[in-house]
């Protein structure tokens, strides 16, 4: 046969075997290019940006790809996004899992609701979000849900369920003690919609206001902390949760303007909460503590919600449109406090990058001409001690029993709350209390174990723009130290007789106009009211602290708002243009997402 033909034959032969049985020739190569891949339409409920998961409803903890590709589709166009545009809570979120189980793709389907709250509930006296066991009940009745084991039951009215934790396993159990199911996966108990669902295993409010802690919403119960704990989550609707802020943050009595003015700078912080990513990892959005806002610690009344209502929607955006950093806090003692001289930013410098409408401002009327604010040198330490220690100024916060404080300490009572809280502090925050050192700076080195040891000297070495103190020096027979921005300075000065070691300590306190100090006086209080003080000292009565305000002095003050809506008759946004100039008003509906290719 000649050659041509036996080429021919053979080719003709090895088609007919791949024509039968093609895999003996690509088989392991169509192995290797074909990608198995799945598709999940799931809830997010949390999200690690460090170390680069998500976590999905059902199907769990997945790791991001490296070269994750991240879109948003909206009205049929496709716009490149980041993580940071991937929300905890959202359930428009698609994602592809390859075979390594990693997310190769995400896709976001539609804008995102900014309509929820995701509020993580801690345990009584707001100690920790760690919960040793849960008790829940409603009047209505629950529904206990396990989606990922698609199993449900249902629970009378009036009784109590506990949910506790061993192993990374929760268990249910009836009153009785009758088991109802162990699992470990995420539980949800809801109620009827218009019902609330009582936490019986946390108190709230005081002795003197207690609350009923009852809650709109559903929540979720995970495991936590080593297996033996759980995580509760509230997750309610946006305005709800304001139902149950705004009278936990102001008192009814300050009138429907300021509260009005309060609720919308509750809405705008919640949200910038949820924006930030705070919690993204814990799964919720914010605390139901100080650390976020305060949240069913008092009760709900009628004037709080219809704030609450007749301003449904409505957030703050700043000149560049943003969302407004809406802080708040209780009283101004006269000035307010610049943003960025109160708080380091996020990289950690400070002072931070100067905020426009977060600055300072007087507070306080002159008295020559009560139509103009009182502007004093804030810088001149003379001028700041005599004006907190006259009592005769008014102004928007005059009504407040802190307007102006004063407080007495011996030099050794001084030296032990200092020598107990300095090396507190330099844990928590060792960048910012700081050892002068044989070559005259200031370096972060831990304090010695008996402190400043005996106290020599103190002096501010810097203030703000509104007068408060940023940096605190102070001189012992160890050595000398340096304390920078407020909470520090108030927090290793705590007027406590446990830390002073001496008699119990009082903070006398005068509203504005007073001849003395007239106020109720408070008694081991836990922290300084403020930065915003002055000092003097005396050979045989040791120091005495004069000072003027409740909180950091950053954003509105309350009780500020308060004499503005009662007694001027401003209106909400009026109040609000004041503590934070230029802001306007719109709905939170625009913070679902601009589509920038």
């Amino acid at each position: 046969m000649k050659k041509g033909k036996r080429i021919v034959c053979l080719l003709a032969i090895i088609g007919l075997v791949f024509s039968i049985f093609p895999q003996a020739f690509f088989g392991q190569a169509n192995a290797s290019a074909e990608r198995s891949w799945d598709l999940y339409s799931e809830k997010i409920m949390a999200k690690d940006t460090g170390n680069l998961t998500l976590e999905l409803e059902l199907h769990g903890e997945f790791k991001l790809a490296k070269n994750v590709q991240i879109t948003q589709e909206v009205n049929g166009k496709k716009y490149k996004k980041t993580l940071n545009d991937v929300r905890v809570g959202a359930e428009n979120i698609s994602v592809r899992v390859n075979h390594k189980n990693e997310i190769t793709k995400i896709n976001i389907n539609g804008p995102t609701p900014v309509d929820t709250m995701r509020v993580g509930i801690m345990t009584t006296n707001f100690a920790s979000t760690d919960h040793s066991e849960i008790k829940l009940s409603s009047p209505t009745g629950l529904e206990v849900i396990d989606k990922v084991a698609n199993q449900s039951f249902t629970i009378a009215a009036e009784e109590v369920i506990t949910f506790t934790a061993n192993s990374h396993a929760v268990t249910v159990k009836k009153e009785d003690d009758t088991e109802l199911m162990t699992t470990a996966n995420r539980l949800y108990v809801k109620t009827e919609e218009a019902g609330k669902i009582s936490v019986d295993s946390i108190t709230r409010g005081s002795v003197w206001t207690p609350v009923d802690p009852s809650y709109r919403g559903t929540f979720e119960i995970t495991s936590i902390s080593g297996g033996d704990k759980l995580n509760l989550i509230n997750e309610v609707d946006l305005e709800d949760y304001l139902l149950q802020v705004v009278p936990s943050e102001m008192p009814a009595s300050f009138g429907l303007n300021a509260l009005k003015a309060q609720a919308v700078a509750a809405r705008t912080y919640a949200l910038g909460d949820y924006l930030s990513d705070r919690f993204a990892k814990e799964g919720y959005f914010v605390l139901d503590s100080v650390m976020s806002q305060v949240y069913n610690n008092t009760p709900e009344n009628a004037i709080t919600s219809q704030a609450v209502k007749e301003t449904k929607g409505v957030i703050m955006l700043s000149n560049d449109g943003s969302l407004v950093d809406a802080r708040y806090y209780s009283t101004s003692g006269g000035y307010g406090a610049s943003k960025h001289q109160v708080w380091a930013d996020g990289d950690g410098s400070f002072p931070g990058e100067a905020v426009p409408y977060l600055i300072a401002q007087s507070h306080t009327f002159d008295p020559n001409d009560s139509s103009k604010m009182l502007e004093i040198n804030t810088q001149d330490e003379q001028e700041v001690l005599s004006f907190y220690k006259t009592l005769s100024y008014t102004g928007y916060d005059g009504m407040s029993p802190y307007f102006r404080w004063k407080i007495g300490l011996s030099k050794e009572e001084l030296a032990n709350t200092i020598n107990k809280n300095l090396s507190i502090r330099q844990a928590a925050d060792p960048n910012f209390v700081l050892t002068k050192n044989e070559a005259g700076e200031f370096v972060s080195l831990p304090i010695p174990a008996e402190g400043i040891g005996e106290f020599n000297n103190m002096y501010v070495a810097k203030r703000g723009d509104g007068g408060n103190i940023m940096e605190l020096v102070i001189e012992g027979s160890t050595g000398t130290y340096k304390i920078i921005k407020e909470y520090n300075i108030r927090f290793t000065i705590r007027p406590m007789s446990s830390d002073t070691l001496g008699a119990p300590v009082l903070i006398h306190r005068a509203t504005a106009g007073s001849e003395d100090y007239t106020a109720a006086p408070l008694t081991n209080y836990s922290i300084l009211p403020s930065a915003f003080f002055s000092f003097e000292f005396d050979e045989e009565n040791g120091v005495t602290f004069f000072g003027g305000g409740n909180g950091h002095g950053v954003g509105m003050s309350q009780y500020g708002a308060a004499h503005l809506g009662l007694n001027e008759g401003w209106a909400y946004d009026h109040i609000l243009n004041a503590y934070y100039p230029n802001m306007s008003l719109t709905d939170a509906s625009v913070l679902s997402g601009s589509f920038k290719k």
